[in-house]
């Protein structure tokens, strides 16, 4: 399902997207939904499930490089010589402008006060050395190098993966202080701290290490652990890149793609996608086919786009495996193959991808290239939503509403919905809306009914626009007033809304709310009609032998 803004496969359902029916408007549709965490997608009331392509095609949005920065090195020492002229060229007009931005922000790029997760490291490193017997070098050893013994019985507890990541890290072993970063960034060996995290990759990246230094300004990106500071991500991505960092050298482009520290700027953006895709970086060959995919900075181009995300997904990446299911799905590049669609969604469900997850849900829910299957369906929507993917809530919500592959059961009809909806998902504040209305799962309450009404139609969703007009009208949790009637039915009727279109012809034909005019109620009674409004097609039919309106 799309949402709209995003010029991506969009030209193929606007037929159908968001078209009203007659039906009650507490029907759920099962959402065909693409990952795009930052606008929630739209859906219509309608009598069946719809399944429309996905709104936008997965970036691997700013991902930190990996964990370890000698991995790095080994293609960064290849690359660094033929990449430093681009680079430099690029970057001399952006460094300046971005530093001295980054003081005027007040940011502090060289120093991170110690955070006590990391002084708790520090004394757990005191305490396992005390465990440990040390062996003073003697004057022959002119390598000077500490000589640990093997720790006896006590070697099961301290021989952690973090306790000797810990042990390296202090020692100043710069992958160390990387790895035991990532282990505070992800939570793993230690609860998650990101102020932790930020403070190892920093040690790091005094260093001079480019990993460090990238990981820095990921963190400042997202404001993890500290401030979010676009600016001051980008000084820090700048620095890595310097030293021929894939990863820093992508995210470089991203924030140029998205106007974030720097304006926006497409041409940019692909110089930099170009030269980490240069170097195999995934994300980079991602990034480039959206932007073919969209035609951003580029002539538009789905050959091109799905080169790229071959690229990626030979890398194994599941982002990419998923928008080649997307492509496969809807016919956009390539001949339309439900099979292929299938194949390749199940490479990047299998790797946990939510997106993924929840397209193959609806292939089973519309039994495209699959058996229809309600039941594989569920499944494969609550592995998204186990991930709290809105999506796969929505449409779990859809399955519990209507009784399809499980039990019919509105009480978890709402709380998936409810999961969805607070997440700004459009189609399930609505649908929300209308359990509130109808008392279903929940005892009516139409001051509720109005709220989630309200949420939804702030994002333009006409059949929520539609709903509050009726509420209006009829006097449901608001005095009647046909005037607001008038406001909101229009907002849906001028959408295509086409029981909105006929409502407003009532209003005008009547004089509620709006100065009576015939002429203009038979108009928006032609176009409901053109909907096959039958409501519209009869009243036309009367005024017609009333005489009030000549074909």
């Amino acid at each position: 399902m799309e949402q709209e803004g995003v010029p991506v496969i969009q030209a193929l359902c606007h037929a159908h997207l968001d078209s009203p029916s007659t039906s009650s408007p507490g029907v759920i549709v099962y959402v065909d939904t693409h990952l795009d965490p930052l606008t929630p997608h739209q859906v219509a009331a309608l009598d069946t499930a719809i399944d429309t392509e996905p709104a936008s095609l997965q970036e691997n949005i700013m991902d930190t490089p990996p964990a370890s920065s000698q991995e790095q090195k080994s293609k960064t020492d290849d690359s660094t010589d033929s990449t430093a002229n681009t680079i430099s060229s690029i970057q001399q007009e952006s460094v300046s402008s971005v530093e001295e931005a980054a003081v005027d922000n007040g940011a502090d790029i060289g120093n991170f006060a110690s955070s006590e997760s990391v002084r708790q490291t520090e004394a757990l490193l005191c305490d396992v050395m005390s465990a440990v017997a040390i062996e003073t070098p003697t004057s022959s050893e002119v390598d000077n190098k500490l000589q640990v013994q093997a720790p006896q019985e006590s070697a099961s507890i301290i021989s952690t993966d973090f306790t000797q990541t810990s042990i390296n890290a202090n020692l100043g072993d710069k992958d160390a202080q990387v790895t035991l970063g990532d282990m505070y960034n992800e939570g793993k060996g230690v609860q998650q701290d990101y102020k932790a995290a930020m403070e190892w990759y920093l040690r790091a990246a005094e260093q001079g290490d480019a990993v460090g230094m990238c990981k820095v300004g990921v963190l400042y990106d997202h404001g993890l652990g500290i401030t979010q500071d676009h600016s001051t991500a980008l000084t820090w991505y700048l620095k890595s890149a310097d030293q021929g960092n894939a990863q820093a050298q992508s995210n470089i482009g991203y924030c140029y793609h998205f106007g974030q520290g720097v304006p926006l700027d497409y041409s940019k953006a692909m110089e930099w996608f170009l030269i980490a895709a240069g170097q195999g970086n995934a994300d980079a060959h991602i990034h480039i086919g959206n932007m073919y995919n969209d035609g951003l900075g580029v002539p538009q181009d789905f050959t091109q786009a799905l080169e790229r995300y071959h690229k990626a997904a030979e890398q194994n990446d599941s982002y990419a495996q998923t928008n080649i299911g997307h492509y496969y799905r809807f016919g956009q590049g390539v001949v339309q193959d439900f099979s292929k669609a299938m194949e390749w969604y199940l490479l990047g469900a299998n790797q946990g991808n939510a997106d993924a997850q929840n397209h193959i849900g609806n292939m089973y829910n519309d039994g495209l290239g699959v058996p229809h299957d309600y039941s594989q369906a569920f499944d494969w929507y609550s592995k998204a939503a186990a991930q709290d993917y809105q999506h796969a809530q929505h449409n779990l919500g859809g399955l519990y509403h209507d009784g399809a592959g499980v039990m019919q059961d509105y009480s978890k009809a709402r709380e998936w919905l409810a999961k969805a909806a607070e997440q700004g998902n459009v189609h399930s504040q609505y649908h929300l809306g209308c359990l509130y209305h109808d008392g279903q799962g929940v005892e009516q309450d139409y001051v509720q009914a109005m709220t989630w009404y309200r949420k939804a139609a702030d994002q333009d969703y006409m059949n929520a626009q539609y709903s509050i007009g009726r509420m209006y009208q009829n006097g449901h949790g608001v005095p009647v007033d046909y005037s607001q009637a008038s406001v909101w039915l229009l907002k849906a009727a001028k959408e295509g809304h086409n029981e909105a279109q006929y409502a407003v012809g009532r209003l005008y034909e009547y004089g509620d709310g709006v100065p009576q005019d015939v002429t203009t109620a038979m108009e928006w009674y032609l176009k409901a009609a053109k909907q096959c409004s039958w409501e519209a097609r009869t009243r036309l039919a009367y005024l017609h032998r009333q005489g009030s309106y000549f074909f």
